[in-house]
C-alpha cells in the first residue's frame, strides 16, 4: 500500500564530485598511458565472502567527463533524484592546475545550467595507490602570492550566475584546511580581494575530512564546517587472508554512532556517505564499510534531512559523499548491481516522494497489527532470489508465485523485469494490503494440500513458484514441497526458487559454541521459525521431495544479526581468527547468511512421510562422514598467530631473548595463557593433536 506523498523537505542536497574520468599528461607520465579513474575501478577483484567488487556503472557506462553529453547526462539524472548541485574537486598546485578541464568546459559553455560550487582539494598528490607513501608527485606550496593569484582565478567562477551563494557569498570548501601554514591569514585576504570585487563576503568552509576544526571554524577564519565521511562503526574481524591489513567497518553502526554525535557550537552542515571501499585504490590499508545498502543509506539521508528542518533555508545544505566515487565504491551514480536504487532513495527523501512504507520503520500506521511489512532490499536474500527468478527467462505471460507472500515484497522488482506476480498468503490482512496495492493475491493456508493445489489451478500459466523464507517456519515442509513437485510435473514443470537460513553460519555457530542460543523477534533466530537447516539438511528434504538444484546465488555476509561483538571482543582476536580458520576448513558454508537456490521438479519414486524421512543421514545414522578438509591452511594459520608449534620449536624460540630472534616475553605470556587456560588450553591441544 503506497503511502501519501511526504512535504518535501526544506533541506538541498548537494554531492561532491570528481573529475578524474579523463586522462592528462600528468597521469600518464606517473601512472601509464590513458590512465582515469576508471582503471582503478575495472581491476577491482572481491576480497571475501560478500564483498561487493567491482563496482561497474549501468547507465552511464565508463564515460569520459570530456564529452559535454556526458555532463549533460549526468547534471539531468541528478537534478531528476534531488541532488540540487554538484561540489566540484578544485586541484590547484601554485597556479598549476590540474583535471580542471571538465569544469572550465562547464564554466565556459554555461552547460549543463546546474548549481555549483569548489572544494579545493589542497593535498599533495603521493604514489599513496600503488602502496609507494611518501613519494610526492605533485606538491603543494603556499604563500601569500599564491594565495592572491588563487582568489583571483576563483572570483571567475564565483561570478558564474550558477554559483552556489548563501546570502550572495559564495560558497567555498577547502578539504584540508589544517594544511595551510596560516588559513586565518590565507581567508582574510580571500574576502578582502571577494568584497573588491563586489561580493558581500566569502562562506568558507572547513571538509571534516580528517576531522572537525580544533576549537571551531572561526579560529581558522572559517564560517562553519562539512561533514564528510563516519570514522566509527564496528570493526568486521576477518581472518581472511585476502582481507587481512584492511579495516572492515559495518555501516549501519557508523550511521548510528553519526546520528547520536552531539552537535557543535559552530555551524555545522552535515553529510552523509553513499559507501566507501577504496581497495580499488588501495593493495593494503583500505578502508571498507560492510553493509552499504540503499535502504541503510535512505534511513541515514532520512533522519539527517529531519534533523536540520528548523535550519533557515538559505544555510540548509546537506552533503552527500559522493556523486561519482567509483574507486572508493562511493557514488550516486547507477551500478549494475543497485541500479537507481541509491538515486531512488535520495529522490525518495528530498522531494518528499514515498517508496512505500516509510524505511525507518518498515510499516505503515494502520497495519502495524500485520508485523511481516519490510521495503524490499536490493542487498539481500530476497534481492539476490529476484535475480533468480529473472534469470529464467519466463515468458511474459507466465505468471510467477510467490507462496508465503507476505506484503509481497519482491513483487515491486519482478513486475520491473515485466513478470506477472501471484502471493499465496494465510494472513487476512498481508492479503487485504496487496489487493489495496493493485497485486494479485490469494488466502492460502500452506499447510493445506489440498487449498494449495486449489489456487494453484485458478492462477493461470505459472512460470515459477517462490518460498522466500518460509519452509523454517513449517513443521512439515516436506508436505508442501512434495505438493509442488507434483503439481509442477503435470503442469509444463515450472521452476522453484526458495531462500532459507543457515544455521551453521559462523555467528551462529560461535555463540552456540559459548552456550547462546537467543530467539529473536526476526533475523536468523526468528522465534516462529521450527525447522533449522545446514546445506546437508536442506539438500536432503529438497532432492527427496522431488526437486533438483539448477542454480544458486547464496546470500554472504560477515556479520548477521547474531554477530556478538560483546563476546568476540571478551577472547583474543587469534582465538577468534582460529575458530573461523577451522570453521572454514570443516564447513563450506561459513558465511553464508542464506541459501538462495533455484531447482526443477524431478520424478522420484516415493516422497517421505515425516520430517526425519526428509531430512536425516542415509541408513539413519548420526551424522555423514566429513568431507576432506584443508588441514594446512588451519595449521598454517594457527602457527602464524602463535597459538600451535611443536613443544620443541616453542621452547627453542622461547629460550632464545627477544634480541637474537626469540619470542619476546610478552608473547611468550600470551602463549602460555591461552595454552595452559582451563577454559582455552584444552581446545587447542585437541585441535593440534587432530591436525598432527
Amino acid at each position: 500500500m503506497r503511502e501519501p506523498a511526504a512535504r518535501r523537505p526544506a533541506a538541498r542536497a548537494l554531492a561532491f564530485y570528481l573529475p578524474q574520468f579523463h586522462p592528462i599528461p600528468e597521469n600518464d607520465a606517473w601512472w601509464g598511458t590513458g590512465f582515469t579513474e576508471w582503471t582503478n575501478v575495472t581491476r577491482a577483484r572481491p576480497l571475501f565472502p560478500g564483498h561487493y567488487q567491482p563496482h561497474v556503472p549501468a547507465d552511464l557506462g565508463y564515460y569520459d567527463l570530456r564529452l559535454p553529453e556526458v555532463r549533460q547526462a549526468q547534471a539531468d539524472l541528478a537534478a531528476e533524484h534531488g541532488i540540487s548541485g554538484f561540489v566540484y574537486y578544485h586541484y590547484w598546485f601554485n597556479g598549476k592546475r590540474l583535471l580542471e578541464r571538465p569544469f572550465d568546459e562547464v564554466l565556459a559553455s554555461g552547460s549543463p545550467d546546474f548549481p555549483f560550487a569548489l572544494c579545493w582539494a589542497n593535498e599533495e598528490w603521493t604514489r599513496n595507490w600503488d602502496a609507494q607513501t611518501g613519494r610526492v608527485l605533485m606538491p603543494q606550496h603556499f604563500s601569500e602570492a599564491d594565495d592572491l593569484a588563487h582568489i583571483r582565478w576563483l572570483l571567475t567562477a564565483f561570478a558564474d550566475p550558477r554559483y552556489i551563494k548563501i546570502d550572495g557569498r559564495p560558497l567555498m570548501l577547502v578539504y584540508r584546511a589544517q594544511r595551510l601554514p596560516d588559513m586565518k591569514r590565507t581567508a582574510e585576504l580571500w574576502r578582502r580581494e571577494a568584497q573588491a570585487a563586489g561580493f558581500p563576503d566569502l562562506y568558507l568552509c572547513w571538509v571534516e575530512s580528517w576531522g572537525p576544526p580544533p576549537g571551531g571554524p572561526a579560529l581558522f577564519g572559517l564560517d562553519a564546517s562539512v561533514g564528510f565521511m563516519p570514522w566509527d562503526g564496528d570493526q568486521v574481524f576477518l581472518p581472511l587472508d585476502g582481507a587481512r591489513g584492511h579495516r572492515i567497518l559495518d555501516y549501519p553502526t557508523a550511521v548510528q554512532a553519526q546520528l547520536h554525535k552531539p552537535q557543535p557550537t559552530w555551524k555545522r552542515f552535515p553529510s552523509v556517505m553513499v559507501g566507501w571501499d577504496n581497495t580499488p585504490r588501495r593493495e593494503r590499508a583500505a578502508t571498507i564499510f560492510e553493509g552499504a545498502t540503499p535502504e541503510a543509506y535512505e534511513r541515514w539521508l532520512r533522519q539527517t534531512v529531519a534533523s536540520v528542518e528548523d535550519v533557515r533555508p538559505e544555510e540548509n545544505f546537506v552533503f552527500v559523499v559522493a556523486w561519482n566515487e567509483w574507486a572508493e565504491g562511493n557514488h550516486l551514480e547507477p551500478d549494475q548491481r543497485y541500479g537507481r536504487a541509491f538515486l531512488e532513495a535520495t529522490r525518495a527523501v528530498m522531494l518528499g516522494e514515498a517508496r512505500g512504507p516509510d524505511p525507518t520503520t518498515g510499516a505503515t500506521e494502520p497495519d502495524r497489527a500485520y508485523d511481516y511489512i519490510y521495503p524490499f532490499q536490493h542487498e539481500s536474500a530476497v534481492g539476490n532470489a529476484a535475480g533468480l527468478v529473472r534469470d529464467l527467462a519466463l515468458g511474459p505471460d507466465r505468471t510467477v508465485v510467490d507462496l508465503g507472500a507476505g506484503s509481497a515484497v519482491v513483487s515491486e522488482a519482478l513486475g520491473r523485469a515485466g513478470l506477472s506476480y501471484h502471493g499465496l498468503e494465510l494472513h487476512p490482512v498481508a492479503v487485504r494490503l496487496m489487493h489495496e496495492a493493485g497485486i494479485e493475491a490469494t488466502q492460502c493456508d500452506l499447510t493445506d494440500r489440498d487449498a494449495v493445489t486449489a489456487a494453484l489451478e485458478g492462477i493461470g500459466d505459472v512460470g515459477a513458484f517462490m518460498l522466500l523464507d518460509v519452509i523454517e517456519h513449517l513443521t512439515q515442509p516436506q508436505e508442501l514441497l512434495s505438493t509442488l513437485s507434483a503439481w509442477s510435473l503435470k503442469h509444463g514443470e515450472p521452476a522453484l526458487v526458495v531462500s532459507v537460513p543457515n544455521v551453521a553460519h559462523f555467528d551462529i555457530a560461535f555463540r552456540l559454541l559459548c552456550g547462546r542460543w537467543i530467539p529473536t523477534e526476526t533475523g536468523m533466530l526468528d522465534s516462529t521459525h521450527l525447522r533449522f537447516f545446514t546445506e546437508e539438511t536442506l539438500r536432503r528434504l529438497l532432492e527427496r521431495c522431488g526437486w533438483r538444484i539448477t542454480g544458486r546465488d547464496d546470500y554472504c555476509t560477515v556479520s548477521t544479526d547474531q554477530h556478538d561483538t560483546e563476546l568476540a571482543d571478551r577472547l583474543p582476536v587469534e582465538m577468534v581468527g582460529a575458530l573461523r580458520v577451522v570453521s572454514e576448513a570443516f564447513n563450506p558454508n561459513p558465511t553464508v547468511q542464506q541459501f538462495v537456490w533455484s531447482l526443477r521438479p524431478v520424478p522420484v519414486p516415493s516422497t517421505p512421510s515425516t520430517y526425519l524421512e526428509a531430512v536425516g543421514a542415509e541408513g539413519g545414522g548420526p551424522r555423514s562422514e566429513l568431507e576432506p578438509i584443508d588441514e594446512h591452511a588451519v595449521r598454517s594459520y594457527l602457527t602464524s598467530v602463535g597459538l600451535v608449534a611443536s613443544e620443541g620449536s616453542r621452547r627453542s624460540w622461547a629460550d632464545r631473548p627477544a634480541s637474537q630472534g626469540g619470542m619476546p616475553r610478552w608473547k611468550q605470556v600470551a602463549i602460555t595463557t591461552v595454552y595452559r587456560s582451563p577454559r582455552t588450553g584444552a581446545a587447542f591441544q585437541k585441535v593440534y593433536r587432530r591436525l598432527r
